[in-house]
């Protein structure tokens, strides 16, 4: 491993030093040198001769310093004396210069950056698809990294959805923030031990969820002989459906809002499934096996009723299940949480499939190109086996182990409470099935989920589609129809409410006007 780390270390070096080299240094060895592990072979050292005099010069070479900003997802920003960061910097030989910021204030001091002009040489932006974002790429404020990526190996390789889903006007002004595409979006999970005690299985539909959330409420799941338990706790959100969103998508067939069908995107606000899910809700809520407060409970309080025995289901990501598994073993050992892979409907089975990014990376157009082309270096290297390992995993042997092909996290990792450094993220595709302290058998069937969900999994067709008209009114319609769509779970409008509604924005110029140019940029994005 160090053997491997010390070429990489100097790929990297030569890649970064020099601006005639960088592509030939970059597209050959990085990637071998990131993965590979033991001495060179023999047709390799026939093919280096002079690399050791190279390798003296990288070593000698000054370190390239990097601005960035980003956020922090623990409870303090990551140290800028953490070993590990410090390794990646040593065999990267950067000098890094990181602003943490706090996600609360993410987006306002993201706006400020932009507003200001004075960008860092390497920003994070969650929202890439904002006007402002928007604008100013097509004004020329970052680099068009479109030509560049094919000669990065590393980044090359990411998901083609993570390309394509942060895209602005067909190209990649910023290198995808990536995120695995299974196991990151919201399917119900449901207390296991409680179906084991109640002998029932696994859910496999819509009718199955209403069964379990029915002897959840009714038949003492916990045991202690009061009637204290309900269904389902969720929260929505102002303008959707938040955790309650996926009884829309497995009654519709499709991910989102939007669906794609017949080569055009179809608006499911008007679609049946919408309806019946709507009303299949108002049956649960009526019946007292949903969270009677769901509109008004945030994220926290859903974890909370689930941790403390007072839910039996819930929706989010897979990656929590572990976390609140672990908090209420240390009460009751047999507390299991499982996540559901998928659910039929009538259009088949659904699972989600995530856009392959939460933001992108974007390099100001004031960095020289040689500059710029070193810092694809770098996030290439990030893109490696070796560089995603040592970020989220961190050193073999110290912070985590080997086992079957999973990366097991030692107790010396738990000094770590967020990601070990997050400007690398997991190039993993179960990345999203670990948590630290998780078992090994708990990890492996999360795997086992996540192979399940890319079977029929679907993602999102409209991820990064523009409109005008929707960037200055369509909040407000996502608000009126959300309100509208609580009342109607709640008892307090008729089904038929629905019904006048839709009709109405069938009639309504303005809101067909947004459909028109969601699928005009959706025909754009085909080519078309």
């Amino acid at each position: 491993m160090k053997k491997s780390r010390e070429r990489t270390r100097i790929a990297l070096a030569a890649c970064l030093i020099g601006f005639s080299t960088v592509l030939a240094a970059c597209g050959g060895n990085e990637g071998a040198g990131a993965v590979g592990g033991g001495e060179p072979n023999a047709a390799d050292k026939a093919t280096t001769g002079g690399q050791e005099e190279s390798a003296g010069e990288a070593r000698t070479a000054l370190p390239l310093e990097i601005s960035i900003m980003s956020d922090f997802y623990s409870p303090e920003p990551p140290r800028d004396d953490d070993p590990i960061r410090k390794e990646i910097e040593r065999i990267t030989n950067t000098k890094l210069n990181i602003t943490w910021v706090s996600p609360n204030n993410y987006a306002d001091k993201t706006n400020v950056t932009l507003v200001s002009g004075d960008m860092p040489d390497l920003l994070l932006i969650r929202d890439m698809f904002s006007s402002q974002v928007r604008k100013m790429a097509d004004q020329g404020a970052f680099w068009d990294l479109t030509p560049y990526i094919k000669d990065y190996p590393n980044l090359s390789a990411l998901p083609e959805d993570s390309w394509k889903n942060t895209e602005l006007s067909g190209k990649n002004y910023g290198i995808p923030f990536y995120r695995p595409l299974y196991g990151t979006e919201g399917m119900p999970i449901v207390r296991k031990d409680w179906l084991d005690k109640l002998g029932l299985q696994q859910p496999k539909s819509l009718d199955d969820i209403y069964n379990i959330m029915k002897a959840f409420t009714e038949k003492d799941p916990d045991g202690n002989g009061q009637p204290d338990t309900i269904g389902m706790t969720a929260a929505v959100n102002q303008n959707n459906m938040g955790s309650l969103s996926w009884v829309e998508y497995v009654l519709n067939g499709n991910y989102g809002q939007w669906k794609a069908q017949d080569g055009k995107l179809i608006d499911t606000t008007f679609e049946p499934g919408t309806r019946e899910a709507l009303v299949w809700l108002a049956k649960v809520y009526e019946e007292g096996l949903l969270a009677p407060d769901f509109p008004t409970l945030k994220t926290s309080q859903v974890r909370e009723a689930i941790t403390t025995g007072k839910a039996g289901l819930f929706s989010e990501a897979l990656k929590p299940t572990w976390l609140l598994t672990g908090q209420m073993r240390a009460t009751n050992p047999e507390a299991d949480l499982l996540a559901i892979p998928y659910l039929e409907g009538p259009h088949g089975k659904y699972a989600p499939k995530g856009s392959g990014a939460w933001g992108f990376w974007v390099i100001p157009s004031k960095v020289s190109e040689e500059k710029m082309k070193q810092i694809l270096a770098f996030m290439d290297y990030g893109a490696s086996q070796e560089g995603s390992v040592t970020a989220n995993f961190g050193f073999e042997g110290e912070h985590h182990t080997v086992q079957d092909g999973m990366y097991l996290f030692t107790e010396k990792a738990k000094e770590y409470t967020g990601v070990i450094f997050p400007i690398f993220q997991s190039i993993d595709k179960y990345a999203f099935a670990y948590q630290t302290g998780i078992p090994a058998d708990f990890l492996k069937r999360n795997m086992e989920i996540i192979d399940e969900q890319e079977k029929y999994a679907m993602g999102n067709p409209a991820v990064g589609l523009d409109s005008e008209t929707y960037n200055l009114v369509g909040l407000d319609y996502a608000k009126r129809i959300q309100d509208l769509k609580t009342k109607i779970i709640l008892g307090r409008e008729p089904i038929e409410a629905w019904d006048q509604y839709v009709n109405e924005l069938k009639a309504n110029a303005e809101y067909q006007r947004m459909i028109d140019e969601f699928n005009e940029d959706f025909l754009r994005r085909q080519g078309k």
